[in-house]
């Protein structure tokens, strides 16, 4: 008996040290995972800056920017996000150490070269992949069928060739496919579960079936064609020729007299080709360009109906009103997918056309975690409608000066600083990344949403203007670009200016400029003095600093976003503590 339990107890020990080194050998391959990334990228945002291989502790890379385990003291990745980071190289091939990986998202980078044939082989897991808006080419790879478990694909925006695989029709659970904006041609693959729309095909060189045209047999149709045409064509030329032969001397007459009529009558009405004779006529052509440039939006963002807007917000009862604003009032909706949204209805009386245009612009194609998503839009009757995620929180401003003391003071610096972090990201991405370079120019406490975990999100994109790409040329529908980075200084100044409301708990108003001049003495009686003596007055003094650089920059050359959200980010990081998990005090009350 003692013999047997002796060998049980030895199995038990064997199996307790198979596990951990079959733990630690995963633990390696996702560390090796995340090293080869960052050693076969180009990285001009310095966004790998964070990624710290020196650590050793349980779970250090899921701190890293882009990041997210599965449990935050544990090292296997679930998700790498890296959109929009202008990161350059071809496909980083290391990803497969990641085997627990089930989200990637590499979108709106120059990563160039072909997608790897054989991800599927080590990537047993992957539920969303995005690899949208990039320079890459060659065939789309048949073994991505192999991702069984697949929601959401997304490979548009490339330079791909070739067919799309037919084997994608045994991709039963995908709900978002689009391989728009490439150079596909042939069928595309019937899924069985669901029917995509045209849009996700569209923009290819010769895609069809399913949503498109039919696919037809070329050279039976070619055929056909010309054998038609030959026979239709000699055909008219016979009786055309029989036509003019018989009739020629009558109609010659007869188109004489016409022809002197239609030149009387067009000098009669000559100036009204020239000069439009009421304003009905100008404003009919104003719409008409209204509408034009609309449409030009629907490839971005989806467009709603008047009536699905009526009914989403109970025909606009006051009830669902949940602000009021500059350029109209914003109700709360529930559309019938049960979808909760912001519905920003735009003063009739304005124009607010630019506004309008700029907003869906911007938001419609830059999409970033600290921006407000843009889910809709509506344009009729002379009526227009912005469509927002609901922002549960509110915004930063009513938290900060619009609350009983009692909440506020639960605001503290650890949730501020998480804020400040946010905003900071968010602006520095709308500076520097590779789809449209756009300044704010009105940021303020009262444009910064937040949502049910305090992550802020920047909107109010009424003002913002448009710059241009990375490559100098100035992306605008609306047509009003504005190619004068030195505006990126307006956003650097009024952050510092959200900086100093957050460290003071002061709404700045009249006393802006002498709380500037405090800043720049360091004069610190003004800071909020619920968060003072908590542990916390060396950040304090630091993010003052920070403020103070934002307002009044020392020598020539002008602080930038990019330097502010990283310094301020280092902070955050040598102490740990910007993460959801920081604020679910905040969050439960």
């Amino acid at each position: 008996m003692m013999e047997r339990t002796g060998r049980l107890s030895f199995c038990l020990q064997v199996l307790i040290i198979l596990a951990c080194f079959a733990t630690s050998i995963a633990v390696e391959s996702d560390i090796s995972c995340l090293r080869s990334i960052k050693e076969s990228l180009e990285d001009p945002l310095q966004i790998f800056s964070t990624w710290n291989f020196n650590k050793s502790t349980q779970g250090f890379i899921c701190g890293f920017t882009g990041v997210e385990c599965w449990n935050p003291e544990d090292n296997r990745v679930l998700k790498i996000e890296l959109p929009g980071m202008r990161l350059k190289g071809t496909f980083p091939i290391g990803i497969i150490n990641c085997n627990s990986l089930q989200v990637l998202d590499l979108s709106g980078n120059h990563l160039s070269g072909p997608i790897p044939s054989d991800l599927s082989n080590d990537l047993a897991y992957m539920v969303d992949l995005n690899l949208s808006d990039n320079n890459f080419s060659g065939p789309i790879p048949p073994s991505i069928a192999n991702f069984t478990f697949l929601n959401v694909l997304r490979l548009d925006k490339n330079s791909l060739t070739g067919q799309i695989p037919p084997e994608f029709a045994t991709l039963r659970r995908m709900t978002i496919f689009s391989v728009a904006n490439n150079r596909l041609s042939g069928p595309v693959p019937i899924f069985s579960n669901t029917n995509f729309s045209a849009e996700s095909y569209a923009y290819n060189l010769g895609l069809c079936g399913g949503p498109l045209k039919a696919c037809n047999d070329e050279g039976h149709d070619t055929y056909f064609f010309y054998s038609g045409f030959a026979v239709g064509f000699s055909l008219s030329t016979l009786i055309s020729m029989l036509f003019v032969f018989l009739c020629w001397s009558r109609l010659r007459t007869r188109t004489m007299s016409y022809y002197h009529l239609l030149i009387k009558k067009l000098l009669e009405r000559r100036k009204h080709y020239l000069i439009p004779t009421s304003p009905q006529i100008l404003f009919a052509e104003n719409v008409s360009s209204m509408e034009t440039k609309v449409t030009a939006m629907e490839k971005y963002i989806r467009r709603l109906s008047l009536r699905e807007i009526e009914m989403a917000t109970n025909d606009f009862d006051d009830k669902n009103v949940i602000g009021y604003g500059n350029m109209g009032v914003m109700y709360k909706a529930l559309f019938p997918d049960r979808l909760l949204v912001a519905v920003k209805r735009l003063h009739r009386f304005e124009n607010f056309e630019k506004e309008f245009l700029s907003t869906m612009e911007i938001l419609g194609r830059l999409r970033h975690k600290n921006l407000v998503p843009l889910l809709g839009f509506c344009f009729e009757t002379e009526k227009k409608f912005l469509v927002y995620k609901y922002m549960c929180n509110g915004t930063l401003h009513n938290w900060l000066h619009c609350r009983p003391q009692e909440e506020v003071i639960k605001m503290g610096w650890n949730l501020r600083l998480k804020i400040a972090v946010g905003v900071a990201e968010g602006l520095a991405w709308l500076h520097y990344n590779n789809v449209l370079w756009v300044a704010h120019l009105k940021i303020n406490s009262k444009c910064i949403l937040l949502d049910d975990k305090f992550e802020p999100n920047i909107s109010n994109f009424g003002n913002a203007k448009i710059l241009m790409n990375e490559s100098g040329t100035p992306l605008s529908v609306c047509k009003f670009v504005v190619p004068d980075s030195s505006l990126y200084k307006e956003d650097v100044y009024r952050f510092g200016i959200l900086l100093l409301e957050l460290v003071t708990g002061k709404e700045p108003t009249t006393w802006i400029n002498s709380m500037a001049d405090y800043v720049c003495g360091m004069d610190f009686d003004l800071i909020d003095e619920c968060i003072m003596g908590q542990g916390f007055d060396e950040e304090i003094y630091e993010i003052l600093e920070i403020a103070e650089n934002c307002i009044h920059p020392r020598g020539d050359e002008a602080t930038s976003m990019l330097q502010v959200y990283q310094a301020m980010r280092s902070i955050g990081i040598l102490r740990n503590e910007i993460s959801v998990n920081s604020f679910m005090d905040v969050e439960n009350n």
